[in-house]
């Protein structure tokens, strides 16, 4: 059977108000979505904000061996954000739902597999009576989407399940996160606001009393000198945190020149697997991946992903399937604490997918992959060449080189790329070759 792939890579669910994304933001979230066509094989059915050109679309299937004539990607009409972001009123389109209907009984797709499962993916499901035959999906029905990618629900998990997190609290009030960010800074700590729904590092902000103090994990730092400062930040910003009062708000203690982890793991009826796991690279907000995590030699790696694992049990009790992801963090003092999870497709569901598919199951051990974001590039086709050229694309006898993942060179003149090395010497070989290769 057949899959129905969503690439509606931002929602309001996931981020909270469309409308504050920057233009370039919602960009890239667009762009980003494309990174979905690497799931895909014959039969399956991919709805993307926007078509990606024929020439990216071959480049992918060509690695894959998925025959590209048999795939079929759409994308309805242009919205109220325009192209970028699958925004609810693109999904009234009454011919794009009749063609898209054609496609998915052509097809025979018997389930729905989104980036993440928000109320317009959650209609079209049961419009399109792949609700009883997509796993998971009661849970999804009842809002269960929410709960996992809410930053307040993983610490009432994680913390009832005894996982160890940051020091912090869950703030309904702007009185309790007051009294709590105070209690940090006047001990010369630090601290991170996170609202409850957002991704990638831009809905955190961290406060410090230290100017000096370099942002991992949040756009910026706000320095804060005394009480007076920290109500006048919070008499300016809590209506932002909290969404106007409507989500709590999570404040928890910031340790600086901390690590980024993560583990990945996929969550069926039966089990809960591991499918990957690596390191986020912030500058400073996410902006890229190391696969395996460089941590990996850390004491305390193993308890770690024992700890994410049995967060995610719990999760696949709750009655949740599908990929989701748990954050966390090395702390200078050497603690390994988890901070966050993720219900949905993430940042790099995509890698672990093109992993398997390029170098195989067990890629953790036998190869090393660094993702990038951003590399300026004259255009797509040229970069292809060019990599070709320079013996540095993607071999597979070797299984090692350049991947390009996806294409924003059109507009945004760049393209992402996953670079697969034996090692890490060899990936920073590399990479100072990409870095000169077009000036």
């Amino acid at each position: 059977m057949s899959t129905l792939f969503i690439a509606n890579n931002r929602t309001a669910q996931m981020v909270g108000d469309l409308e504050e994304l920057t233009p370039d933001h919602r960009r890239n979230a667009g762009v980003t979505a494309q990174r979905m066509i690497w799931y895909a094989s014959e039969g399956d059915v991919l709805v993307v904000p926007h078509v990606p050109s024929e020439e990216f679309l071959a480049y992918v299937t060509g690695l894959t061996g998925a025959d590209r004539s048999k795939i079929t990607v759409i994308a309805p009409p242009a919205g109220w954000l325009g192209t970028d972001v699958l925004t609810p009123d693109r999904w009234e389109d009454e011919e794009f739902l009749r063609e898209l209907g054609e496609h998915v009984r052509a097809s025979g797709v018997d389930r729905v597999f989104p980036i993440y499962f928000d109320s317009s993916v959650i209609r079209l499901t049961r419009e399109l009576g792949l609700d009883e035959s997509t796993s998971g999906f009661p849970y999804i029905h009842q809002g269960g989407g929410q709960l996992l990618n809410s930053k307040a629900t993983f610490r009432a998990v994680a913390a009832g399940g005894g996982c160890p997190i940051p020091r912090g609290i869950v703030a309904f009030r702007r009185a309790e996160a007051e009294d709590f960010l105070w209690e940090l800074l006047s001990e010369d700590r630090h601290a991170i606001v996170k609202k409850d729904f957002h991704v990638a590092g831009y809905g955190n902000a961290i406060l410090s009393r230290d100017p000096g103090v370099t942002p991992i994990g949040a756009p910026e730092v706000t320095v804060l000198n005394s009480r007076d400062d920290l109500a006048a930040h919070l008499d300016k910003q809590w209506g932002w945190y909290s969404e106007d009062g409507t989500r709590p708000v999570v404040v928890e203690d910031y340790a600086p020149d901390s690590s980024p982890v993560y583990a990945e793991f996929r969550i069926t009826a039966h089990e809960t697997t591991l499918f990957g796991h690596g390191e986020m690279l912030m500058g400073p907000i996410f902006n890229g991946l190391v696969i395996p995590a460089k941590a990996t030699a850390h004491p305390e790696f193993p308890r770690f992903l024992d700890e994410a694992h049995r967060l995610c049990e719990t999760v696949r009790t709750m009655g949740y399937r599908g990929p989701i992801s748990v954050d966390g963090i090395v702390t200078p003092d050497d603690e390994i604490l988890l901070n966050e999870f993720n219900g949905r497709v993430g940042g790099s569901t995509h890698i672990n997918y093109l992993a398997e598919q390029l170098v195989g199951d067990d890629f953790l051990r036998e190869r090393l992959l660094i993702q990038r974001h951003h590399w300026p590039v004259p255009s797509f086709e040229e970069a292809v060449r060019r990599l070709e050229r320079e013996g540095l694309a993607y071999d597979r006898d070797e299984r090692t080189g350049v991947v390009l993942t996806s294409d924003d060179s059109r507009l945004g003149g760049t393209v992402e790329y996953c670079l697969i090395a034996k090692d890490m010497s060899e990936a920073e070989k590399t990479e100072e070759v990409l870095a000169g290769l077009f000036g």
